[in-house]
């Protein structure tokens, strides 16, 4: 399947883990699912990850987050 995550979604993976955000992730990673991802999105993710967790956006750029 095919899918796309909004910002909400990789935010809840990493703050509760076990949660369905997480299991959906995890689906992605075990290669069950297919995850399409667009740049603006991932620029609004790494916004909200460097507001959220007081982290530097460039530096949150360059990390790997799967």
């Amino acid at each position: 399947m095919r899918v796309v995550f909004d910002t909400n979604i990789y935010v809840s993976a990493l703050t509760f883990p076990g949660s369905s955000a997480d299991r959906a992730i995890r689906r992605i990673l075990d290669g069950r699912d297919t995850l399409l991802i667009s740049k603006p999105l991932l620029d609004e993710l790494l916004t909200v990850l460097a507001r959220k967790f007081s982290r530097d956006a460039d530096a949150l750029s360059r990390t790997a987050l799967f």
